[in-house]
């Protein structure tokens, strides 16, 4: 077997990648333990469809997750061999539930809404993309976003009645998942599914990006079973970014306290140079009077020139 090599998006927040599509291809491959070489990449350009995830092995080149877990079944990787024929249409069936009833939710929460794309989606993406590509992938996204809620919902509908309905499927479809995941590991016994790679895919950027607006996030952190699925998953196959962004976590609130530290003390530090100063000025004040300068005035004030000096004033009145 050749080499295999994967470009994904990113990883944000102790997240592999920020991208729904790369995670549910990057979780399978840890599953099932497929030797790969994976490329955080910057430039979906020169892609088959100016989308990441990209696949390579050899010359076959594949970008969706239905092509990917083919191909690896036929190099005898499978993660759904243990399912049952009862099983494996059970799963089918929860893949295209949630294909229906929870991806618009979800890419109308990453880039429909306006407050999500602008504080939280683009930045995200743009950070993750080289110049120029950085200014026109997102908006492309975004507009191939809208255009999939238009064909649902039709392009005049009133957005806010659109969010409601959405979320009110979503929500559904997520209570739906929580009673078949029970406390279970995974969806289907004791061990990982390529529906389990799905789902954690899904759940974990709802579960850890910090969305403006968090409605549909905060549905799944609602869901204790779901949140911890997907802890699970995270801790056991990504522990390792999970471990440097706690790191990296760590190492920004310890700089942030020593910078609020400082802050705190500046007030201290400007009243002590104050003091300081108003000291200064008093033993000054103290040295003068002891040498005799106050004395010197004085024997001025009643000196003929100081005399004189008023005379004339008065001469000229």
């Amino acid at each position: 077997m050749a080499s295999i090599e994967l470009d994904i998006w990113r990883g944000e927040w102790g997240l592999a990648s920020i991208d729904l599509e790369c995670l549910k291809v990057l979780t399978y491959m840890k599953f099932i333990g497929v030797p790969v070489r994976v490329r955080e990449a910057n430039n979906p350009f020169f892609t088959p469809k100016g989308r990441l995830p990209v696949m390579r092995d050899g010359r076959k080149l594949l970008t969706n997750f239905e092509e990917v877990v083919e191909h690896l079944k036929s190099l005898h990787y499978s993660t759904d061999v243990h399912l049952n024929t009862k099983q494996a249409a059970e799963a089918s069936a929860f893949t295209q539930y949630l294909g229906e009833k929870l991806y618009p939710a979800y890419q109308y929460a990453w880039w429909v809404d306006e407050k999500n794309y602008c504080d939280l989606t683009r930045p995200t993406y743009a950070k993750a993309l080289s110049i120029p590509f950085n200014f026109y992938y997102p908006s492309r996204y975004q507009n191939a976003a809208k255009e999939m809620i238009d064909a649902l919902y039709g392009e005049h509908t009133d957005l806010r009645e659109i969010e409601r309905t959405l979320y009110s499927e979503a929500e559904k479809c997520l209570k739906t998942l929580s009673d078949r995941l029970g406390e279970s590991e995974y969806f289907f016994g004791n061990r990982p599914s390529s529906f389990d790679a799905t789902v954690f895919a899904y759940l974990a950027p709802l579960v850890k990006a910090p969305f403006p607006n968090p409605t549909l996030s905060n549905f799944v952190k609602g869901i204790a079973n779901l949140t911890r699925f997907v802890a699970r998953i995270n801790q056991k196959n990504f522990r390792h970014v999970t471990d440097e962004y706690n790191k990296q976590n760590a190492k920004k609130q310890s700089t942030g306290t020593q910078s609020e530290r400082e802050a705190a003390n500046f007030p201290n530090q400007t009243r002590n140079k104050i003091l300081a100063a108003l000291f200064a000025a008093i033993a000054m004040t103290g040295y003068a009077v002891a040498n005799g300068m106050f004395q010197d005035l004085k024997d001025f004030e009643h000196s003929r020139e100081y005399n004189e000096m008023f005379e004339n004033d008065e001469d000229d009145n």
